[in-house]
């Protein structure tokens, strides 16, 4: 199975002089769903939809109350969820209160058989999507400007 990608124009914005260079992104084929998730675990378990569905809620609410509590919570065969918080500099410790805390996100970090899935994949191009007047091929892919060079992003949080 091979994973489908674009290509886009992207500037760099630390050096706006310079003409764009090109760079690639994931093109999601579809969504997997909570419901198609817990059909397809209840398929290779003894469990129901229902029980699936049941059990994954429970991790869900236990999660949030733990993130929320500041803990880690790492689960074993899937990976860890950790908070992480963006910050306003000050001149000295003692100036430094939560009014400098900007906002909160969640950070998924994958267990090494997740990770391990990016060292088999392999890539299919699905079209090219050219800024105007930086040449390419414009065959009518679609640009997903939230994307970049590299998907480091965590994107959607997780947790909700």
């Amino acid at each position: 199975m091979s994973v489908s990608y674009s290509v886009s124009a992207r500037k760099n914005p630390a050096k706006p002089q310079e003409a764009p260079k090109f760079y690639a992104q994931v093109q999601a084929t579809d969504e997997c769903t909570f419901d198609v998730l817990t059909r397809a675990a209840a398929d290779r378990s003894t469990v129901t939809s229902a029980d699936a569905k049941a059990v994954m809620d429970n991790v869900m609410n236990i999660d949030k109350e733990k993130l929320a509590s500041g803990q880690i919570v790492r689960i074993n065969d899937l990976g860890s969820f950790r908070l992480a918080i963006s910050t306003e500099g000050v001149e000295s410790a003692d100036k430094f209160t939560a009014a400098n805390i900007k906002k909160a996100r969640i950070v998924f970090v994958p267990c090494k058989e997740l990770k391990d899935i990016c060292k088999t994949l392999s890539y299919k191009k699905t079209s090219t999507v050219a800024t105007k007047g930086q040449g390419g091929s414009e065959d009518g892919g679609s640009e997903n400007p939230g994307g970049g060079g590299s998907d480091g992003d965590q994107g959607e949080n997780p947790l909700g």
